[in-house]
């Protein structure tokens, strides 16, 4: 689901469209901010997070497949931004 890799924008978020991406984040517990709608495809969401110091990190190690996070966990966060987002529950902050 787009790029995942999108540096943090003029407000400081930290910004990714990719759910599987934003559902590691949040088991990671980098906190999340909310969802908005892609300003250039309005079919697509966009997830907020905190831009924290170890983002790069994170990020490095999701795509380098070296990520390590409960599995269960995991889950339950891909099927709640699933929900959260195919459901029309796009929102501003929120679990």
């Amino acid at each position: 689901m787009g790029s995942s890799n999108a540096p943090p924008s003029c407000d400081g978020n930290y910004r990714t469209s990719d759910i599987y991406f934003a559902a590691f984040l949040k088991t990671a517990g980098v906190t999340f901010i909310g969802t908005e709608v892609d300003e250039e495809d309005q079919r697509r969401t966009v997830f907020l997070f905190e831009n924290t110091e170890t983002m790069r990190d994170l990020r490095n190690k999701y795509f380098n497949r070296t990520a390590k996070v409960a599995a269960l966990s995991y889950a339950d966060e891909v099927k709640a931004l699933k929900s959260m987002t195919f459901g029309g529950g796009r929102r501003q902050g929120g679990g």
